[in-house]
């Protein structure tokens, strides 16, 4: 099993700056960082093999720019696997004894394979070193190019870390840079005295770029430095995103912002109300949390969900808060696609809406958008907000941008 993680240092597509290397630490299983092309094509490779090897999975972390990379890569004749069933004897074993097993006859393994892989690259020589990960590493090369100074250690693998070419590498050198994107993982994971994020001569957050590197290496003689920045806002990003002019659920959202009311949104296009001009949305966790969220507010509160979020988990929260009788009212914008990820069609969601509440005996609504006009959103909110209980209304419309 090859798990291929993409992450997205610099957010810039994404919820956050989330570092899926922690996730193969805390799994103890092998982590492999590619940092070109090539190396990424020697990695995948080489993660089916080793995963094949010791019945374990295998998690390779990519980033944006790596996967923007183009380079010459020649294919190599690949080995195919056995076709065999999934062995049954784990099933022999506790959870306890697998994990046993894991540490007595598969880590050592995982150890000497990171200790001895190809997929670790060194190069250059000099008092000065580098131990770089991923694609920061093709940051370093360009950064040292014209320096004669400067080692450099590429790490293909960093869980686990090869430990015995590390610290030969520290010996080697008068001074160590670890360059990773993300977290400091690698550097917090070398036993050793090493510069880098956790010393301020690297940043902690966004794309590292060529300056940051020669920033580093000019201030390699310092024990630790400190970085100066400005926290980014939507207006430094030159950052819009707000709901389309022609959305039908213009003149809900525009009610909403009157509701003096706690209001859980949600991931899509209903996340666009929570920044200016709108200004509609209090809280918004991760897709399908809206009602789980809004159940959980003290005097009560308005959940506000698309179809797709819906069925992804906020069936599962709203069945709940049936159940147990929250105070939450739950708006469900019902246009029947993906809008913001792709246009893929949803399923029909106000047919299982009204099963469950009929089930459990609450009220609920299935009203048109195109019919309903500002002041009869404004008096809808203000009667369920009034009202006690769980109270669910599916508004219905069609995105223009995928009906025309």
């Amino acid at each position: 099993l090859v798990i291929i993680a993409g992450d997205d240092p610099g957010a810039k597509l994404s919820q956050n700056e989330q570092d899926s290397r922690y996730y193969g630490k805390l799994a103890e299983i092998p982590v492999f960082e590619p940092h070109s092309a090539r190396n990424a094509y020697d990695c995948t490779l080489r993660a089916f093999k080793l995963s094949e090897q010791l019945s374990v999975p295998v998690l390779i972390r990519v980033t944006s720019r790596l996967l923007n990379t183009e380079d010459y890569v020649e294919r190599v004749p690949f080995e195919s696997l056995p076709n065999r069933r999934i062995g049954k004897s784990v099933w022999n074993l506790t959870l306890l004894g697998r994990h046993q097993d894991l540490l007595k006859n598969k880590y050592p393994k995982m150890l000497e394979f990171a200790e001895t892989t190809e997929l670790n690259e060194e190069n250059g020589t000099g008092g000065i070193g580098i131990i770089s990960t991923g694609f920061a590493s093709t940051v370093v090369d360009n950064a040292i190019e014209r320096r004669s100074e400067v080692a450099h250690l590429k790490l293909g693998i960093v869980n686990p870390l090869c430990q015995r070419r590390v610290d030969s590498f520290l010996k080697d050198h008068d001074r160590v840079i670890v360059i990773e994107e993300g977290a400091p993982l690698v550097e917090e994971s070398i036993r050793g005295n090493v510069l880098g994020k956790l010393l301020g001569h690297l940043p902690r957050f966004g794309e590292l770029t060529l300056d940051d590197v020669n920033r580093a290496l000019n201030y390699v003689d310092a024990d630790c430095i400190s970085i100066q920045f400005d926290v980014e806002t939507l207006e430094s990003r030159h950052y819009k995103a707000e709901i389309c002019e022609d959305c039908p659920f213009l003149p809900f959202y525009h009610a909403l912002a009157k509701i003096d009311a706690m209001i859980a949104g949600d991931m899509g296009c209903i996340i666009r109300s929570a920044s200016p001009p709108l200004n509609v949305i209090d809280v918004a966790y991760s897709l399908g949390s809206a009602i789980g969220v809004a159940s959980g507010f003290e005097h009560g509160g308005i959940a506000v969900l698309g179809d797709f979020a819906f069925l992804h988990s906020g069936v599962v929260a709203l069945i709940s808060a049936l159940v147990f009788k929250r105070n939450v009212k739950v708006f469900v914008l019902e246009n029947r696609i993906s809008a913001i990820t792709g246009g893929q069609q949803t399923p029909v969601v106000s047919d299982l809406v009204g099963a469950l509440c009929r089930n459990y005996g609450i009220s609920y609504k299935i009203v048109n958008a195109i019919e309903m006009a500002e002041e009869s959103f404004e008096s809808l909110l203000r009667t369920t907000k009034n009202s006690k209980g769980a109270f669910v209304v599916v508004v219905r419309a069609s995105c223009p941008k995928y009906s025309k």
